[in-house]
């Protein structure tokens, strides 16, 4: 088959086909954003050092940090790309499975499904780049003193530009294939492997190890600290155990809305008396594991964002302990102090908050896709059981059930997870020991300058003594309940703009759709 027969059959198709190519450039075109601005943000160095208004981008120390919680926002992006690539699958499976009557292979009918996304990711790249030079120049206001509120002036190095031209659209590529490897096209029609039976409590067993292995860092800090060493062996054990918790609790959740739905599924099953919640129930036991790929770019956005309220929380309770007790040290030495505050710890968890609010939005989209693409792959269903006299309430309430009642049980679970983080992966930075300071104080009527006299200064020094002020860290409610509600609230909105779809496929004539 020649590359232009290729393309030209890549491009066939209907309607599902061209939104399914332009929500997958969509979806490149923001990861390539993502990239580029991470990119940007590692390519302030030397010369543009200390030119920002924001002290994020001027620490050499915060930088990578930045950079990094960008590159995390690449992960609702590729859930979004990858529930994008299933929009309309059952009649690309049928288009495909009719090129393999016609004569075509397996590997070229998957390298028709590949073209087809790479093609609609390259336009993204380019969208994305175009997009990028485009803000570079209007977000471009440097102030009176030169500094500027975004690195605007600096450029990522040709390597990674390169990398990101040609790595963005692979990487597309190779995540729409890998949704194929399940399926099997035959002449004959589409055959499906599904996965069967009854979810397990493992993602139960990998939250715990999660949490446990976060709860390691205050004894392995405690340890390090005993027994001090000159290289980074300290850094590098500690944030393993971080990053391998963070990672694992993560997993877990994600794939523990698998057992949640197949739970909750049996409870309607057992106790719903209503034809809608009788609906639901069965098909969340029939396929407990869609939430898992529904909800996992929001339930990874709510694990980070109350992690990130929790941080935020012990950080600057931390903070503000450490400067009353330099208050109350310099007033026992008599020296004047000047406290510099939580504002900068403060702006830098609102970054973070926002970050996650725009992961979130992301995710809200991938969610809106897959329930109209869930809608749409059934509507022959939908189609008969209204034609055979069921209501259309009944099945958009079926439809509210089956959404809503796995995702508030996890989302509460995500929520506790990520506020827990913090607390375990966290030393604990709390002191005991009172501070003592032995000084001379000019009696009145003495000269200021009397204590330097040794023998006035032996006469007169006295032990001064202050207590330390205690760490005292509250859960921030206000925050996580915020994220919650926010979720939950997000996903009622998408249910509801999803039910518009049901009417436009439930249709009479949907029923002669082949």
């Amino acid at each position: 088959m020649s590359p232009l027969t290729t393309l030209r059959l890549a491009l066939a198709g209907g309607r599902a086909d061209r939104i399914r190519i332009a929500l997958t450039a969509f979806g490149a075109a923001l990861g390539t954003l993502t990239l580029l601005a991470a990119a940007t943000v590692l390519a302030v160095t030397g010369p543009h050092a200390a030119t920002y208004t924001n002290d994020l981008l001027n620490d050499e120390g915060l930088r990578p940090g930045v950079a990094f919680g960008m590159l995390l926002l690449t992960i609702p992006v590729l859930a979004f790309v990858a529930q994008c690539s299933r929009l309309g699958a059952p009649g690309r499976e049928r288009r495909l499975a009719a090129m393999r009557m016609a004569g075509a292979t397996p590997r070229q009918v998957v390298r028709i499904a590949a073209a087809e996304t790479a093609l609609a990711s390259a336009f993204g790249v380019a969208t994305g780049y175009c997009v990028y030079f485009l803000g570079r120049a209007l977000l471009d206001a440097p102030g009176a003193d030169g500094r500027r509120p975004l690195p605007t002036d600096v450029l990522p190095g040709p390597a990674l530009m390169t990398g990101i031209v040609a790595g963005v659209p692979l990487f597309v590529t190779l995540l729409a294939v890998l949704t194929l490897r399940r399926v099997t096209l035959t002449p004959l029609g589409v055959v499906r492997g599904i996965s069967r039976g009854r979810p397990s409590r493992t993602p139960g067993v990998l939250v715990l190890a999660g949490l446990g292995a976060c709860a390691l860092v205050e004894p392995v800090h405690r340890y390090f600290t005993d027994h001090p060493r000159n290289d980074d062996v300290p850094l590098l054990v500690i944030g393993g155990l971080i990053a391998v918790g963070a990672l694992t609790v993560s997993v877990g959740v994600v794939s523990g809305t698998g057992w949640i739905a197949y739970t909750v599924g049996r409870v309607l099953h057992r106790f719903a008396r209503r034809p809608a919640a009788l609906l639901a129930g069965r098909r969340l036991m029939a396929d407990p594991w869609s939430g898992s790929r529904t909800f996992s770019a929001m339930l990874v956005a709510l694990i980070a964002g109350s992690a990130a309220a929790g941080l935020s929380a012990l950080t600057v309770a931390t903070v503000a302990a450490q400067e009353e007790n330099t208050r109350r040290f310099a007033r026992l030495l008599g020296e004047p102090y000047d406290p510099s505050g939580t504002g900068f710890y403060e702006r830098a968890y609102a970054l973070v908050g926002y970050a996650v609010l725009v992961a979130m939005a992301i995710a809200a989209m991938g969610l809106l896709v897959a329930l109209v693409d869930g809608v749409a792959a059934r509507r022959r269903t939908l189609a008969s059981l209204v034609a055979a006299g069921t209501q259309r309430g009944v099945l958009a309430r079926s439809l509210g059930w089956q959404v809503l009642t796995p995702v508030i049980p996890a989302v509460a679970l995500s929520v506790t997870v990520g506020a827990l983080l913090p607390r375990f992966a966290v030393p604990d930075a709390r002191e005991a020991a009172r501070m003592e300071v032995r000084r001379c104080t000019p009696l009145p009527g003495d000269p200021a300058d009397a204590c330097q006299d040794p023998a006035y200064e032996q006469a007169h020094t006295v032990l001064l003594t202050a207590e330390k002020v205690p760490v005292t860290v509250h859960v921030p409610w206000d925050r996580l309940a915020l994220l919650a509600g926010g979720a939950v609230a997000a996903t009622v909105a998408i249910t509801l703009v999803g039910l518009l779809f049901l009417r436009l496929n439930t249709r009479a004539t949907e029923l002669r759709v082949q």
